[in-house]
């Protein structure tokens, strides 16, 4: 008989998603599932589940009454204490693109990100509270 290592079990994560989601919302979930990526790092349903969840992160973002004419403005907050903010290269480019005047479809093109990725991190800056995105 060969004693083989038992592989993990490999979570329902349909059904922790679902649930997370339901009591704890998008942003809450996405981050869980960021960490879990560190014990699941070949789990392809786990990525899966991942890039959903930052698609429906970047549908909700825009949502907003304006859509992609709204104008994003940075936070009094954030103006008031930056260092706070642990930002990477790509949300401080973003967020030296913000002046109150341009709208969404503008930083789009004035981006050198993907316009996915561009509209991600802005909704992780709103989610964050360095921007806010009047109606």
């Amino acid at each position: 008989m060969s004693s083989l290592p038992k592989a993990a079990p490999v979570p329902d994560w349909s059904r922790l998603v679902a649930d997370s989601l339901t009591q704890n919302g998008a942003w809450y979930t996405y981050l869980k599932l960021i960490e879990a990526r560190g014990a699941y790092p070949n789990d392809l349903s786990l990525r899966g589940y991942t890039e959903i969840l930052r698609t429906t992160i970047v549908r909700d973002f825009l949502a907003h009454p304006k859509a992609m004419q709204a104008v994003p403005k940075l936070t009094a907050e954030f103006l008031s204490n930056f260092d706070r903010f642990n930002l990477t290269a790509q949300e401080g480019y973003l967020i030296s693109l913000i002046d109150g005047r341009l709208d969404l479809q503008k930083l789009l093109i004035l981006s050198p990100f993907d316009p996915f990725t561009t509209l991600f991190n802005l909704a992780k800056l709103q989610n964050e509270r360095a921007i806010t995105v009047p109606k």
